[in-house]
Order: C-alpha cells, then sequence, then structure tokens
C-alpha cells in the first residue's frame, strides 16, 4: 500500500514500514520528525510597529558606527599634524584664577632667554724681574768674550732671569751689524772680522724694564773663516765710537 510511508534507518539505512516502532534489521527505534514550528516574533512581521521599531534601530546603529570611525580618522589626523607641524613644542601653563582651563603655547612662541655674559678672564698679573744676566754655555757671562777658538763664528747666548720666566720675550740688537748679528733666540754670528786686527761689536739684551750687555771680540784670524765678510774700516772705528761712547762712557744700567 503506496499511504503508509517509509522509514530509512538512521542507523544502518534499511527501510522499513513506517507501522513500526524499530528497524527490523538493526532493532534502533524510531525518531519522528518534530511537527511544530518555532514561533516567529513580532519584529519579524513586516508592517507592524515592532517591525519599523527595528528598522529604525538597525539604521541609528549603522550611524553611530560611521561617526565613531569619523572621529577616529580625525584624531590619528590631529595627532600627525599636531606632531610634525611647527618646529617648538606645546607648553601648557596653568590658567589664571579667574578663567577654567589652561592655555596652550608653542614653545616658538615664547621668549627667548638672554644668554648669561661671560665672565671676564682676570688677567694673571706678571711677575716684576729682580734680576737678568747673558748667559753662555749656562754660565753668567761677567766679562767681555773673546772668540779665541779657530773657526768660532758663531756662538749661542741666553739670558738667566729671576724669578723664572716661562718663554720669555726677550729683545736682542747688536752695537754693530757689520761685525757681528743677533737673532731673537740669542744667536750670535761672525758677518764681519778684519784680516789685520781685532774688531769688536756689543750685544746687548732687554727684558721686564732690565738690560744686559757683553762685548765680543773677533781676533783677526776668524775673518779667513768668513764666506762674505762685512767689515767696512771706513766707517768701523765710528760706529764702534759711538756705541763705545754710549755703553762705557754713560753706561746703561746692567742687570746685577
Amino acid at each position: 500500500m503506496g499511504v503508509i510511508p517509509e522509514i530509512t534507518c538512521r542507523r544502518c539505512g534499511c527501510k522499513y514500514s513506517g507501522l513500526r516502532n524499530r528497524c527490523p534489521k538493526c532493532g534502533a527505534p524510531r525518531i519522528n520528525q518534530p511537527s511544530r514550528v518555532p514561533p516567529t516574533t513580532a519584529s519579524a512581521t513586516g508592517d507592524t510597529a515592532a517591525s519599523e521599531r527595528y528598522d529604525m534601530n538597525i539604521r541609528w546603529q549603522y550611524i553611530f558606527a560611521g561617526v565613531l570611525i569619523l572621529a577616529v580618522i580625525l584624531a590619528v589626523l590631529v595627532l600627525v599634524l599636531s606632531g610634525n607641524g611647527g618646529s617648538g613644542t606645546a607648553v601648557t601653563r596653568p590658567a589664571d584664577s579667574g578663567n577654567v582651563g589652561q592655555a596652550t603655547y608653542m614653545a616658538a612662541d615664547l621668549p627667548t632667554p638672554s644668554p648669561s655674559p661671560e665672565p671676564t678672564p682676570v688677567a694673571t698679573p706678571t711677575p716684576a724681574i729682580e734680576s737678568m744676566a747673558i748667559a753662555f754655555l749656562n754660565q753668567a757671562v761677567k766679562d767681555d768674550m773673546t772668540l779665541t777658538n779657530a773657526g768660532e763664528i758663531q756662538i749661542d747666548l741666553d739670558v738667566n732671569i729671576f724669578p723664572t720666566q716661562e718663554n720669555p720675550n726677550v729683545a736682542w740688537r747688536s752695537s754693530n751689524e757689520k761685525i757681528l748679528t743677533v737673532d731673537s733666540s740669542g744667536i750670535v754670528k761672525v758677518v764681519g772680522a778684519s784680516p789685520n786686527f781685532t774688531t769688536h761689536a756689543t750685544i746687548i739684551a732687554e727684558f721686564g724694564g732690565l738690560q744686559d750687555y757683553v762685548t765680543i771680540y773677533i781676533p783677526a784670524y776668524q775673518s779667513a773663516y768668513l764666506t762674505e765678510n762685512l767689515f767696512d774700516p771706513a766707517t768701523y772705528e765710528a760706529d764702534n765710537l759711538e756705541w763705545d761712547t754710549i755703553i762705557y762712557a754713560t753706561p746703561a744700567p746692567k742687570a746685577s
């Protein structure tokens, strides 16, 4: 009979008559399908007040979500622009007692502080020079000198100063630069000598308001060692007479 439905066993798949409660093959109980339909809510029914309220709530949810996303985007843009915008840093100061809130300024708008003036260095006073003396081979020269060694046409003079000075700027000069020359380091060179008689010139050193001098004699035989002899007999006597008058007739204040 085609009116009686056939049931398929959920365990073994055997088909049997709908009049049976169990599968004749495996004995699995028959399970009837529910025939009840879940109730429908009022909002799911169109053209009702509940359905209109539901649609309105959905629209407001979409609007609120859009506004929230837009606010987040604007906040990110403000942070980026304020970070890359001016070179100054924002400074916030407390508001006045009569105002509510806080006022914000950029560091570039604030007045630039004036640099503190550098203190003027105090010059260290130079100690007064008590004494100075020309020295040769670390020994003070107390008398005149004679270049007796043949070929001795250059010597190195120095000065002994008390109190001791670091790198003293001693002024050197010669009374006759056609006989002797002296540089700023005290190196004396013979540039002129007579082949017939002993010549001489005076070396003067000055420093700190004091001076010292030494007369150096050049024997005639030293002239043979000069590559260029500046000795001029016509002016030698006159030049040395003038200096001898200054140094010996009216002595300068020679250092002790």
